[in-house]
């Protein structure tokens, strides 16, 4: 479910595809580019996925690059051998820059992990100015001070205005020219564990690689497959990844609840592990080859047959028996995304329903165990033809990977982002962008 290629295999057919300007991705390489370069890093448990983009002058963007490695070194979002987590990070930028000529950019970076959390803040301010109208300063200062103060441990990552108050009139967008006295900003905060974060950045800059910003991954995902019309009316978006499932909310236009659960597309598999006593290698490729969340449409007589190693005999599963267990771990993930809804405050399902991607949603039968416990619409999206992707980029896989890029295309932010300094406080870190991005996020509102 988390990867359907090998990734080595991936990577060979995606130089081959063609973007949707018809230039081949090797082509394309061997031509001076004179536009700015976009990195994109999506450092995840099953994989490391490396997007590099052109954007011209006129606007017009190319994928110039794209390398899928296979990850080692982390599990769960979070990092547990850093040296094996830099290699991954170096096979995947080392494919995906192969051929061009260029300096490479900083990267923007995906973040997730069950150490992420999110809370809501509020802040006001008077104005001083007798009731005049607000000016585009004192929106950046309450925004400013809607920041609330963590732990050492802990860090901001991201601080999104949700709406404003003037005066008592709440569901205000955009309080810049409205007249009033006291201005009231909701925020959602989204804070992770500095050390994990750190430690994210360090793999990709063991790969020599300057990280330039981080973006939540539920977040960049919404970037290539939600719909405005979704976000605008409330939509549940769900991804499945390898280590982690991570879910974020969206009402009028803009996310307002965020959590991640431990469950992934590796739990799926290693409870075939545990079922049938077999390698992991094999249960991973049994649950490709033959994996179905609804077992009663399998019958008795089938069976999965996988290759052993070397001289062994093939295993063979009885794959009604394999999609039984999928099926259950399946079922538990959807009730702990309904718990999850409810812990929101969602009494239902938002009008738009739930949207499914990440690799751990191509397991088929899915929608339809879906169905079966949540009412009302829900679909399995893959990345949008925006950008004129490869065709083996154009899978819900990938949806992460392709919101990194278009977050860090679509969001510009100071590059200067993490400064480690060897001084009696090891590896500080600078934060600069943090004040820009929450100003930029509310000038979107």
């Amino acid at each position: 479910m988390a990867i359907q290629t090998p990734a080595k295999t991936i990577s060979r057919k995606l130089s081959e595809e063609r973007s949707s300007s018809g230039q081949n991705l090797e082509e394309a390489k061997k031509r001076p580019l004179n536009g700015k370069l976009y990195m994109a890093i999506d450092v995840g448990t099953t994989k490391v996925c490396t997007l590099i983009a052109s954007v011209s002058s006129d606007a017009e963007l190319e994928v110039v690059g794209a390398g899928v490695a296979k990850s080692r070194g982390m599990k769960k979002g979070l990092v547990v051998d850093l040296g094996a987590m830099q290699e991954s990070v170096r096979d995947s930028i080392r494919m995906a820059s192969a051929g061009l000529e260029n300096d490479l950019p900083k990267a923007c970076v995906g973040v997730t992990g069950t150490h992420i959390t999110s809370e809501h803040n509020s802040a006001s301010i008077n104005s001083g100015h007798g009731g005049q109208a607000f000016s585009v300063k004192e929106k950046e200062r309450v925004i400013e001070q809607s920041h609330p103060k963590v732990s050492g441990d802990r860090q901001l990552l991201h601080v999104i205005p949700q709406s404003y108050h003037v005066d008592g009139i709440q569901g205000i967008r955009n309080p810049v020219g409205l007249s009033g006295k006291k201005l009231v900003v909701e925020s959602h905060v989204i804070i992770g564990e500095a050390a994990s974060m750190d430690n994210v950045v360090r793999a990709v800059e063991g790969a020599d690689i300057e990280v330039g910003s981080m973006v939540l991954e539920p977040l960049a995902s919404a970037e290539a497959v939600l719909t405005g019309d979704e976000k605008q009316m409330g939509v549940v978006l769900v991804d499945i990844g390898g280590g982690t499932t991570d879910l974020a909310i969206f009402s009028d236009g803009v996310m307002c609840n965020t959590s991640v659960l431990p469950v992934g597309g590796f739990q799926f598999t290693n409870d075939l592990v545990i079922a049938y006593g077999i390698p992991y290698h094999i249960a991973e490729k049994a649950k490709l080859q033959g994996g179905h969340a609804i077992p009663e449409e399998i019958s008795m007589e089938e069976w999965v047959e996988v290759e052993g190693s070397e001289d062994r005999k093939p295993y063979r599963i009885r794959r009604k028996e394999l999609c039984g267990t999928l099926s259950d771990r399946a079922s538990e993930l959807i009730r702990l995304i309904i718990l999850k809804v409810r812990e929101a405050g969602l009494e239902t399902i938002p009008p738009a329903g739930i949207v499914f991607t990440g690799g751990g949603s191509n397991l088929p039968g899915l929608l339809d165990l879906i169905s079966g416990f949540i009412p009302g619409p829900a679909r399995i999206a893959a990345p949008t033809d925006l950008l004129g992707l490869p065709r083996e980029l154009q899978s819900p896989t990938y949806s992460t990977s392709v919101g990194i890029l278009m977050w860090g295309i679509r969001h510009p932010v100071e590059q200067d982002v993490y400064r480690h300094h060897n001084n009696d406080e090891s590896h500080q870190k600078g934060r600069h962008w943090l004040r820009w991005l929450s100003k930029f996020i509310g000038s979107r509102h």
